[in-house]
């Protein structure tokens, strides 16, 4: 269990435009190098961050079955986030290997264990602060939903999440899953592997998920062009253009979009540190001027490797021996209160 006492936590309200988190993935949980967890989380904290996002993996808490849990590892991170002064965005994605293989959830047995795995997350860590739950990490990849991205079977698992969210925690926010700004790839013989993201939305919305979340999550990647560079591929155009339109043609245009990840590496392709810290400073720039922008979640807080031809070991805010980029100064100059 958590420690500490289980107070009632307030409502959550709506983050400001613009409030910046940090989005932090298993793979950079396990990367930190010589930090400890603990150690980890005081660093979160010292970037001016008032969110850190979490995968809350379902495939490990209940990797014995249907009936156990094993909380251990959430425990940890909300006890050191709360020890920390942070508030936690659980993405709560993968599937267990008892369910259709590790399958993503999309038949109707699937989805009512995940919608009572999430309903028992939120009873469980509403009274330790947690109020506000993203539902499954990029699910127009089929790398994060197996074996091929399927949007009426996730508006099925959104508006089955959302009520068991509302039944544990009636005030808690429901985030719909951010979605990547990959482009679509057709079928050519096999799955679809990324399927584009306004016509997922699209989709989403024409099987029934008008009402089924309090806010959309989208991932506006940009890298290597900065955010306000209009350009069709950019995923903060989309997020302005077209995803924003749906939102409103659709009656949701009083939500917000939770920029639930951002960033960009400083090689293999992406930008040099310079211009990662600009990116960033234009970004929460954009996101400030816009009532529907909700939090921007950077990520990473630090590099996994080295690699020189791997783009996910340099996004982080710290070098991958721990020294800080140029935007880190940046991150905490934007934080800052005032």
């Amino acid at each position: 269990w958590c420690g500490g006492a289980a107070a009632q936590a307030e409502p959550p309200g709506e983050p400001a435009p613009g409030e910046l988190g940090l989005s932090i993935g298993i793979a950079s949980i396990r990367g930190l190098g010589g930090l400890d967890l603990g150690e980890a989380f005081q660093g979160y904290a010292r970037t001016g961050a008032t969110w850190v996002r979490v995968d809350l993996d379902w495939s490990v808490v209940q990797a014995a079955g249907p009936d156990s849990y094993d909380w251990s590892a959430m425990d940890s991170h909300v006890a050191l986030a709360r020890g920390a002064g942070l508030r936690l965005l659980p993405v709560v994605s993968f599937s267990p290997r008892w369910l259709d293989g590790g399958a993503a959830p999309a038949t109707p047995a699937a989805v009512e264990a995940y919608a009572r795995f999430l309903g028992a997350a939120v009873a469980r860590y509403r009274p330790l602060g947690i109020r506000a739950w993203e539902i499954w990490n990029e699910p127009n990849l089929s790398g994060f939903w197996a074996p091929a991205p399927d949007p009426v079977a996730y508006a099925r698992l959104l508006a089955a999440a959302h009520a068991a969210v509302k039944a544990a925690d009636p005030g808690a926010l429901v985030i719909s899953g951010g979605l990547s700004p990959a482009p679509g790839t057709g079928p050519d013989g096999g799955p679809i592997a990324h399927f584009g993201a306004t016509a997922f939305l699209e989709a989403v919305y024409a099987n029934g998920a008008a009402g089924t979340f309090d806010a959309l999550g989208f991932h506006p990647y940009s890298w290597p062009r900065m955010p306000d560079t209009l350009i069709p591929w950019s995923g903060w155009s989309m997020m302005e253009g077209p995803i924003r339109d749906l939102m409103v043609a659709h009656g949701d245009g009083a939500k917000r979009i939770w920029m639930t990840e951002y960033g960009a590496p400083t090689a293999a392709g992406g930008v040099d540190e310079a211009g990662q810290a600009e990116m960033l400073r234009r970004a929460v720039g954009l996101a400030r001027g816009e009532a529907w922008a909700g939090p921007l979640f950077w990520y990473s807080f630090r590099d996994l490797g080295t690699d020189p031809g791997e783009s996910e070991d340099w996004y982080g805010l710290l070098r991958h021996d721990g020294t800080p980029k140029p935007a880190l100064a940046t991150f905490r100059e934007l934080a800052a209160p005032g």
